[in-house]
């Protein structure tokens, strides 16, 4: 986790400590200075008294629970050799902000309603401002005590009494497309009375959906499930967690940290499309390559059957040839030629490091086409004959964004091949020479792509290589209209429709999808993607030809690839040589 810089935690933590002690204070101070409150004059010794007995003992109790933690969490920050000052004071800052924004609101109401009480001397409202306020150090007393005491225990409490909180995905592996769903099973979880349980979890922003869990002090005595379903299930190995736990009184004041933990991972396999391949146009001296679709002879030609002998299959006899010709004639039996052809068939995913493999946020789409169509090739290919190994650089499973390159051979079966692209990412850490290594001359080579750059000069070697090459500029498609026409969903959208769509509820009553703080976090989202789309459209269209003409010129084949719907197409656009004509020309 990123920690943040020390002047934000500075101020966290200042905002905190001086905004829940000195706010009240702050507030009379500036009325009495502005007005006239020599009505409650005589009283503001026992005032002051009553506001520091309410509001003294709960900042006491939250800053040993800061002191606890914080202690807590240094020792392991040392043995994990994370230990800073700015890891510190991010400590402090995240154990001491336990007020929500409700809470925040209605210590800023109880305080404006001082302020509206003593500068029109109206002494009911000022009741009503006092007991709010009041109302509100209580329940910060509570959850003080609660962070500082029963938190602890947690974990402990959990052990003890047999109780967990776990995770898990139904299903876990799904096809891009289909439905999934979460469970969280919460069994003996102790929460205090007056308190929720909350199960919090942001998830990746790809599936659209936030994971927002509540359940109350009946958990502690019986087997609570909770579930939900992602909006979207794009291609990916998405990972989940670890979620967070909090107690948040049931006002919503407050919320206290609890855990981190139950953590899961979704895996959603691309889907095989249908290809349609056309062939590209060719010299005669060229042999077709690996990626043209063989023809076949008509199986009714006379020379595809023989005279009947005895102890011939009976079954094979054709009737109708054997009416024309007058003799009994059998079909000879249909054999299929396999081909001996070695063909490595590897994925480009390559973005050079920067701001373009950052942007790659906004190419999700791209990498979707070109992995189904990797994997709908390697089917035409094995069924074919042809004897394929598809190799790419995926997820390897350590986390934090790490990948290595990844060889199966074609006899795996389908369903590995569908996981192996399920986990494949943008990357740049190898460029397509290192992803293929050297090729023997017996070798065919195809690679999918979508590059912004050409590729390195050298030869890719092989017998035979053919590029699958989806231009980015095709890719992104045409240039997006304004962003609050995006946002809104509707290309003929005008900008004074923004306030209304914040008004409305995009979700059910009641979801928390209806925040405005969580509609600006999905908007904000909405605009990163937007800004990177716009900067990839503006490479891919300064770049674009000049990467076609690179690739077209390398004496290698060449195919467009057009997505759709249901299908793909590839477009034949230039036929290369083989690597023997390759190399005796570079000679």
């Amino acid at each position: 986790m990123k920690t943040p810089h020390p002047v934000l935690s500075l101020f966290g933590i200042s905002a905190q400590g001086c905004g829940i002690l000195f706010l009240p204070f702050v507030v009379g101070l500036a009325c009495s200075a502005f007005f006239d409150v020599s009505e409650v004059a005589d009283t503001a010794g026992a005032l002051t008294f009553v506001a520091l007995v309410f509001i003294l003992p709960p900042m006491a109790l939250q800053v040993l629970g800061v002191i606890i933690k914080v202690g807590r969490e240094r020792r392991m920050l040392r043995e994990a050799g994370q230990l800073g000052a700015s890891s510190t004071l991010a400590s402090i800052h995240r154990h001491m902000r336990i007020v929500t924004p409700r809470g925040w609101g209605a210590l800023f109401t109880g305080a404006f309603f001082v302020f509206l009480s003593l500068s029109a001397k109206w002494a009911s409202l000022g009741l009503l401002a006092v007991l709010s306020l009041l109302l509100f150090y209580m329940v910060l007393g509570v959850s003080s005590f609660v962070s500082t005491f029963l938190v602890r225990s947690f974990q402990h409490g959990l052990g003890r009494s047999g109780g967990a909180i776990t995770r898990e995905l139904s299903p876990a592996v799904v096809v891009a497309g289909q439905p999934a769903e979460e469970r969280f099973h919460l069994t003996k979880v102790p929460v205090p009375p007056g308190f929720l349980l909350l199960v919090e979890d942001r998830n990746v922003p790809q599936v659209q959906t936030e994971s927002r869990y509540a359940v109350g002090a009946g958990a502690r005595r019986t087997h609570v499930t909770v579930s939900g379903r992602f909006r979207h299930t794009p291609r990916g190995l998405h990972r989940f967690g670890p979620a967070q736990v909090y107690y948040q009184d049931v006002l919503g004041f407050t919320r206290v940290s609890v855990a981190s933990l139950a953590t899961a991972e979704l895996k959603v396999l691309p889907r095989f499309r249908g290809l349609e391949i056309l062939e590209p146009p060719r010299s005669r001296l060229e042999a077709p390559d690996v990626v043209c679709k063989p023809h076949r002879y008509a199986t009714e030609d006379h020379f595809r059957f023989k005279e009947y002998h005895a102890g011939d299959d009976t079954r094979r006899i054709h009737w109708r040839l054997s009416i024309r010709t007058g003799t009994l004639q059998v079909r000879l039996p249909e054999t299929k030629e396999q081909s001996t052809r070695q063909v490595i068939l590897v994925l480009d995913s390559y973005l050079p490091r920067g701001r373009l493999l950052a942007d790659a946020v906004g190419m999700g789409k791209v990498l979707d086409h070109l992995v189904e169509t990797w994997i709908s090739l390697a089917a035409e290919l094995e069924e074919r004959g042809d004897k394929v190994t598809l190799v790419a650089v995926v997820d390897d499973g350590a986390g934090q964004g790490h990948v290595a390159v990844e060889r199966m051979e074609g006899s795996a079966g389908h369903r590995r091949w569908q996981d192996l692209g399920a986990r494949v990412r943008w990357q740049g850490a190898y460029d397509l020479p290192q992803v293929l290594g050297e090729l023997d001359d017996d070798l065919h080579a195809v690679a999918v792509s979508s590059r912004f750059y050409a590729p390195p000069a050298e030869s890719m070697g092989g017998d035979s290589f053919t590029w699958i090459y989806l231009p980015p500029l095709d890719a992104l498609g045409e240039d997006e209209p304004a962003f609050w026409k995006v946002w809104l969903g509707r290309p003929d959208a005008s900008f004074f429709q923004l306030l209304p769509r914040m008004a409305r509820l995009p979700g059910p009553a009641g979801s928390d999808e209806n925040r405005f703080i969580q509609q600006l976090r999905d908007g904000w989202y909405t605009y990163q993607e937007y800004q990177a789309r716009r900067r990839l459209r503006f490479i891919a269209l300064r770049r674009g030809q000049a990467t076609l003409t690179a690739l077209t010129s390398r004496e290698e084949t060449v195919y467009k690839l057009e997505p759709g719907p249901r299908g793909h197409r590839l477009v034949g656009l230039v036929a290369g040589k083989s690597g023997a004509a390759r190399r005796s020309g570079a000679a």
